[in-house]
């Protein structure tokens, strides 16, 4: 099996653990998977194999605390640090998915929003004039804005396991809300605080779209070759 597979197994499987140890599993589920740039499929199959351990466990009566001792943080270290790395290829994949998949989002509803918009309203252009030294920039800069969100997303994520108290759950939603209006803002508001610099071209507004969706394309083409989200 690969690692999707064991993933929708897991995803079965544990539906037949007690409540609180479907609680203590989860977290260490995800305080594993969030653990560095380690081998997918070894990460499913570790993750698989503690599943079953602790399923076999349960049905004589223990605990996750029987089983995997009280500090499950360590625990979970101690096999994050057996599992080997992720090949660079596939980490490489992964990261122009996202790139790809990010412009395409941006492309595609910069270029339809505004030719619509155009178009029924006649507001704005149905051209677009940008300089390309700020182009590029202000792309790179969103690409950066885009990592350490997905960053900070990841290491709240991790750092929320293991909590004797767990968080109220409108606060922490609330909290994940404001960070993602801070993203958007920063995304929205980076063409529009960069100064204009380098040679100026103009296109047709809806060539933002055309090259969203191709950006879109090679992503799906590449989801669907490496089984990245699949």
């Amino acid at each position: 099996m690969n690692s999707k597979d064991f993933i929708k197994l897991n995803n079965d499987m544990r539906e037949k653990l007690s409540e609180e140890n479907k609680e203590i599993y989860e977290d260490m589920l995800v305080y594993i998977r969030l653990s560095g740039n380690k081998s997918e499929q070894q990460t499913e199959e570790v993750l698989f194999e503690l599943l079953e351990h602790l399923l076999e466990a349960q049905k004589e009566g223990k605990s996750a605390r029987d089983v995997f001792g009280n500090d499950f943080k360590k625990y979970c270290d101690d096999l994050i640090a057996e599992i080997p790395g992720e090949e660079r290829s596939f980490a490489l994949v992964f990261g122009g998915y996202i790139v790809l998949y990010f412009l395409g989002i941006l492309s595609t509803f910069y270029g339809l929003g505004n030719f619509l918009i155009h178009q029924f309203f006649d507001v704005g252009s149905s051209d677009y004039t940008f300089s390309i030294g700020s182009g590029i920039t202000v792309v790179i800069l969103d690409l950066l804005i885009l990592s350490g969100f997905i960053i900070f997303v990841l290491r709240w994520l991790k750092n929320s396991t293991f909590k004797v108290k767990k968080p109220n759950k409108w606060v922490e939603f609330l909290r994940l809300w404001l960070i993602s209006m801070i993203f958007i803002g920063a995304t929205v508001g980076s063409p529009i605080i960069m100064p204009s610099f380098g040679s100026e071209i103009t296109i047709p507004v809806l060539s933002f779209a055309i090259v969203g969706i191709i950006f879109f394309i090679i992503s799906f083409i590449l989801n669907k070759k490496f089984r990245i989200t699949k």
